[in-house]
């Protein structure tokens, strides 16, 4: 136990409080932590607009200032401090008096502006400083529900004006059902006068952007519409070196393939040096083709680490889907040198088979390629199994319910490179071709444990598609291992209701040498 007697405190001096003696300069510091957001860029770029503030920044700083008087007047200097809380839903149910305190306070300190503005309440409150203050702008990540109304758009028209301190530049509105083919444009141009020198963040989800503009220079991440033509887009990218993210959210128009191999002999091709995210929705072949073909990195860089290309549609000209194949092929290796996957994902589905190498389905970093299952599969699944990286990927995760020849085949150069599979997750009707195919070509020599999942994949006699099961084949390769000496450790079948594996065939599996059998455990 300590002795208080040398403490030296003495009665006449009571204790000072441990939070008023850190110096102004730290308490500045600690209140600005607690009500910012993301300062860091790549977090502002994969969020979607900031509709929630779960840790409630106002609140937060609302309740600091009552901490104590000191807190409250170091806290009512900062005009920096409150300029970042312009949560608009946190005004949403707000006494009037509270929004007046909070206009004061901001002074004029760069503004972080986000959320839904829904009501006409907010609307009211946030639109004035938006309008009287656009110059201290720092940051607009919000959403207009009603933005392209005849009397709200005008009240946007502070866009045309420059803005000096905006790094952020999110606007976003819905689309109703009936105006899905409808252009928007923003009406003031030039968008912020051609002047700001500081953006690094563009997304104006759906509306057209006016092209060219001096400030795409500076960008960071871009968000294109569906409504951008390629063409545009492509000119637009020739002025972005710096350009880190590219989002595409698709290509409406249609585009010939004289049209765009004119185009192609005659555009300045984007470099982008520093691309780490390539990430496009949907796409005509052919503007697809553009894209691909087009843009060039800057060999041995392997910054890309977000890869996402989308099924294209289908069109009767074949050397459109033999062009994108070649396109794609390009990006995957791209890809793939910089960040040698140890995961792969296949799934097929509808004709389309998805090559994934990230177990999250929300994509912000990994790869993510759809490719239309006919007759050129072939060749863009040889040249990714080219790839150098591809004999290092430990775990396979595969999807098999609609498999043709089409594509089974075509499969067998990329099976063949996974040398160094160590665990293998299966699940679909069409299975049962992937384990003949291990067994008769030896496929995953390095194969030590697998997983079946699908709760009524894998009964003896499977009602949906007539097929017998896919359990005999699967012990047809279990025992095989087990008599040339590479017997595998694990078989879990706990996602597979008891009825699928019947006795005799629990009976083969119990005799295979060093295997451990995971059944299904009723609760």
């Amino acid at each position: 136990m300590q002795d208080t007697t040398s403490l030296g405190i003495s009665s006449r001096d009571p204790p000072r409080c441990s939070v008023n003696a850190l110096p102004p300069e730290l308490l500045w510091r600690i209140f600005m932590i607690n009500t910012e957001h993301e300062e860091d860029l790549d977090e502002w770029s994969i969020q979607c607009t900031q509709i929630d503030d779960p840790m409630d920044r106002l609140g937060t700083a609302r309740s600091c200032s009552q901490v104590c008087r000191l807190w409250r007047r170091l806290l009512l200097q900062l005009p920096s401090v409150w300029g970042r809380l312009l949560h608009v839903p946190s005004f949403e149910h707000a006494a009037d008096a509270w929004r007046e305190v909070i206009t004061k306070r901001i002074g004029n300190a760069p503004l972080w502006i986000t959320g839904d503005i829904e009501s006409n309440s907010t609307r009211l409150f946030i639109m004035p400083i938006l309008e009287e203050k656009w110059h201290n702008v720092q940051v607009l990540d919000v959403t207009d529900e009603h933005l392209y109304r005849d009397m709200i758009l005008p009240t946007w028209s502070f866009l045309e004006r420059e803005a000096p301190m905006l790094e952020i530049f999110k606007l976003w509105t819905y689309r109703g059902i009936f105006d899905e083919t409808e252009t928007r444009i923003l009406p003031f141009s030039p968008l912020f006068n051609d002047h700001a020198p500081r953006l690094k963040v563009f997304s104006a989800d759906n509306s057209l952007l006016t092209l060219p503009a001096p400030w795409l220079s500076n960008l960071d991440y871009i968000k294109f519409s569906d409504m951008q033509s390629m063409l545009s887009i492509l000119s637009a990218l020739t002025s972005m070196p710096l350009l880190r993210h590219l989002y595409i959210s698709g290509n409406k128009a249609r585009q010939s393939m004289v049209d765009s191999n004119v185009v192609i002999s005659k555009l300045n091709k984007p470099h982008l040096p520093l691309l780490e995210v390539l990430w496009i929705g949907t796409g005509d072949p052919l503007a697809l083709c553009l894209l691909l073909e087009s843009i060039t990195l800057s060999p041995g860089q392997h910054a890309l680490r977000t890869l996402r290309i989308p099924r294209v549609d289908k069109t009767p000209l074949d050397t459109s889907q033999q062009r994108v194949n070649r396109a794609i092929t390009k990006w995957i290796h791209s890809y793939m040198d910089g960040f040698p996957p140890n995961y792969l994902r296949l799934r097929d589905c509808n004709r389309v088979l998805t090559l994934s190498d990230t177990h999250s389905p929300c994509l912000h970093d990994g790869m993510e390629v759809e490719l239309v299952s006919d007759g050129h599969s072939h060749l863009i699944i040889e040249n990714i199994a080219d790839s150098p990286q591809i004999s290092l990927v430990k775990e396979l995760d595969v999807s098999l319910y609609e498999v043709t020849e089409a594509i089974r085949w075509p499969l067998q150069p990329l099976y063949q490179a996974l040398r160094s599979i160590t665990h293998l997750a299966a699940e679909g009707y069409c299975i049962g071709a992937l384990f003949h195919d291990m067994l008769q070509f030896s496929l995953f020599p390095n194969l030590r444990t697998i997983t079946l999942s699908g709760l009524n994949t894998f009964t003896d006699n499977h009602t949906r598609t007539g097929s017998a099961s896919v359990i005999p084949e699967i012990i047809n390769f279990l025992e095989h291992r087990a008599s040339i000496g590479s017997h595998l450790s694990l078989l879990d079948l706990s996602s597979v209701n008891p009825p699928g594996v019947s006795d005799r065939n629990r009976e083969r599996l119990e005799k295979i040498r060093g295997l451990s059998v995971k059944f299904w455990e009723q609760d």
